[in-house]
């Protein structure tokens, strides 16, 4: 596993004296330990551990389960609705067909198989043994070249400018968004696309609500469940994150559909349909949002050659007109 600079979660666990209940056994006497770098690598590297662990008892029960979704694959193969956040993901990556491709965070590598059936040259990676083991057993069963490994995202070992494509499925919430985007620019080509799927918690009722629904969840079987140390993006970290970035999109996502578990499942596309044109309408709505679709552009190679240079512009003004 690489090591390298705490992450913004593990420094707000420290800001919050987390340690006083989750870092039991490491010295407390020193003052100088608690506010210097060994202390925060030591939080982080718990922070990691006990991650890697969660992932792991969660994973391991579906371990034997290879087949992939095909209702959602078309979403990434024919991505045509915007409503739907995981076509509008594919729409922004464009065809991944013949690019180098990481999924950063794999989880059990499921969005991993689709674009390697894609045509995609897809690297996996993830701090869970089971979430890694698992995407090997997928690209053995599906008969795809998938190159798996465990490893953090918060940097990775990669070289510069390696992949023109990284995908990423609720993973920046839990290393934090600056971090995650600062590798993801480091890593992407020039004119590379990141594209970001994450739960949003901007809005301090809600979060509160669904606090509670989780601390009552055994009414709620199906309820997912979460880390100690993982925590919502919120719109201001969002835009603080992009502002270097000057080809970039956050699109809010999922309103009413925050409600799935109780709502009638034939309802939900519409219910989708609904919120986007909500979103649309009212975009100050977003503060209520449960999800954003990030991307980000990495800046094209200088060409000497103008019709180039203007092709690459069009582009890139079309990515950003995707708002």
């Amino acid at each position: 596993m690489i090591i390298g600079n705490p992450s913004a979660n593990a420094r707000l666990l420290i800001q919050r004296n987390f340690w006083r209940k989750d870092f039991e056994g490491f010295s407390r006497d020193d003052g100088n330990y608690r506010r210097g770098p060994m202390y925060e690598h030591d939080v982080m590297e718990r922070v990691l551990r006990d991650e890697a662990e969660f992932a792991d008892r969660d994973y391991r029960p579906w371990l034997d389960q290879l087949e992939i979704n095909p209702r959602i694959f078309r979403r990434y193969q024919l991505p045509a609705k915007l409503w739907d956040w995981r076509q509008r993901s594919a729409m922004l990556l464009g065809d991944v067909a013949g690019k180098d491709l990481l999924d950063f965070g794999c989880g059990m590598g499921e969005e991993s198989v689709y674009f390697a059936k894609l045509g995609a040259r897809v690297t996996a990676i993830d701090i869970s043994e089971v979430g890694v083991a698992s995407v090997r057993r997928r690209a053995a069963f599906h008969r795809l070249d998938i190159c798996a490994c465990r490893m953090r995202v918060d940097p990775t070992n990669f070289p510069d400018a390696t992949f023109d494509r990284i995908h990423g499925l609720g993973i920046l919430h839990h290393v934090g968004i600056h971090q995650g985007l600062h590798e993801a620019a480091r890593l992407l080509r020039p004119d590379g696309i990141a594209v970001f799927l994450e739960p949003v918690g901007d809005s301090p009722t809600v979060e509160a609500a669904k606090a509670w629904l989780m601390r009552h969840r055994r009414f709620l079987p199906d309820f997912d469940r979460v880390t100690d140390h993982e925590r919502n993006l919120t719109w201001t970290e969002i835009e603080a994150a992009l502002a270097p970035f000057p080809d970039s999109i956050a699109d809010p996502y999922h309103l009413l559909y925050r409600l799935k578990r109780f709502l009638p499942f034939p309802t939900l596309d519409v219910v989708r349909r609904f919120d986007r044109a909500l979103l649309s309408l009212a975009p100050r709505l977003r503060h209520y949002a449960g999800a954003v679709v990030i991307a980000v552009r990495a800046p094209a190679a200088s060409d000497a050659d103008d019709a180039g240079s203007r092709r690459r512009s069009a582009v890139m003004s079309g990515f950003s007109n995707q708002m």
